[in-house]
């Protein structure tokens, strides 16, 4: 399956409907329009700024600690206290995306760090 946009299958739709004085034709024109206006404006939104910020701390913590470290652990810096873990997740999962981060789960913890760290599997202790 390819990736539609929705100005292209908004032109498939008029080209079914044939008719351009038709008024489901008319208001798919106006819906292209609308779209075309609001991709035009291009430029970060002040939370996508404000995630840029943050998503710059969370690698800075996470090249402070030079390992693989659970989400606790990034959550203990004092610029970060005030947010949750779903949000610090969620951009941690676009530093991933960026190839700026990696993302490991061992023994059903999910740990992160710098995308530079090497991740070394654990030895068994032999006291167990």
């Amino acid at each position: 399956m390819t990736n539609m946009t929705y100005a292209e299958a908004i032109n498939i739709a008029i080209a079914a409907i044939g008719d351009e004085s038709n008024p489901a034709a008319e208001r798919l024109n106006t819906l292209k329009a609308q779209l075309a206006k609001r991709g035009s404006k291009g430029g970060q939104t002040k939370t996508q700024k404000a995630n840029e910020i943050l998503k710059s701390i969370i690698l800075e913590v996470l090249e402070q600690a030079q390992d693989f470290v659970p989400m606790d652990v990034i959550r203990e810096d004092e610029r970060l206290v005030n947010f949750s873990t779903q949000k610090l997740g969620a951009l941690m999962a676009q530093l991933i995306k960026d190839d700026k981060a990696k993302k490991v789960i061992h023994k059903k913890k999910t740990l992160y760090a710098a995308a530079d760290v090497e991740w070394i599997e654990p030895t068994p202790d032999t006291a167990e």
